[in-house]
């Protein structure tokens, strides 16, 4: 599983985050880090980008010295940031929408791609996404906040969430295993606390759809 750091901000704010919703608070847009912005249209931007926040609306790309891009969050497929000094570890974000634990439909967000299997996606949402000097990914959540986990199945197109850094590893497993009920193998394991409901390396590698 990728390296994550997730915390709290010790700032106070008035502003209180209930799940991944969060605002009127602004990034900094001078926070820039190498990056790659691919567009729902199939373009292909790479310079130096903003790293968002869990509701950026629009990211500004910088390529080269002067020639800079505005994307509109809702058309952009795929981000890539990175470290300059750490090229190798390249971290994916997505502005998508999803359910929450109560099944109800949330507006898009922008989420980091913490595994990836061949079904299955795990991604982890909270108000703030950085990369640290040795080019780890960073994800913040600010006071009263908590990190969101959602999985995605291959060929959907909205995460289901599942899991949050304040929640037990009973609920955490029970709202897996309704998910992910097509497959009653890695569902047995699961119940039987043969593999931890945030043993999220295992849960990709291991779950495969039975039809």
């Amino acid at each position: 599983m990728k390296k994550l750091f997730v915390m709290g901000a010790m700032m106070a704010f008035t502003a209180i985050l209930t799940g991944c919703e969060v605002y009127g608070l602004v990034k900094d847009a001078t926070d820039k880090e190498d990056g790659r912005i691919v567009t729902t249209s199939g373009k292909t931007y790479t310079g130096r980008v903003e790293t968002p926040n869990a509701n950026t609306k629009k990211l500004t790309i910088v390529m080269g010295e002067n020639d800079k891009v505005v994307v509109e969050a809702k058309d952009i497929a795929s981000l890539h940031i990175w470290k300059k000094t750490h090229a190798e570890k390249k971290h994916a974000l997505q502005y998508l929408p999803s359910y929450w634990l109560n099944g109800k439909e949330r507006k898009p967000m922008w989420m980091a791609i913490v595994n990836t299997g061949k079904y299955l996606d795990i991604y982890a949402c909270s108000f703030d996404y950085t990369i640290t000097q040795s080019g780890d990914l960073k994800i913040t959540s600010i006071k009263n906040g908590s990190i969101n986990y959602y999985a995605l199945k291959r060929g959907e197109t909205k995460p289901r969430a599942f899991g949050m850094t304040d929640l037990s590893k009973r609920q955490t497993r029970k709202y897996l295993l309704e998910y992910l009920s097509d497959d009653p193998v890695l569902c047995k394991k699961l119940t039987d606390l043969e593999i931890s409901p945030y043993d999220f390396d295992k849960i990709v590698e291991q779950y495969q759809p039975r039809k």
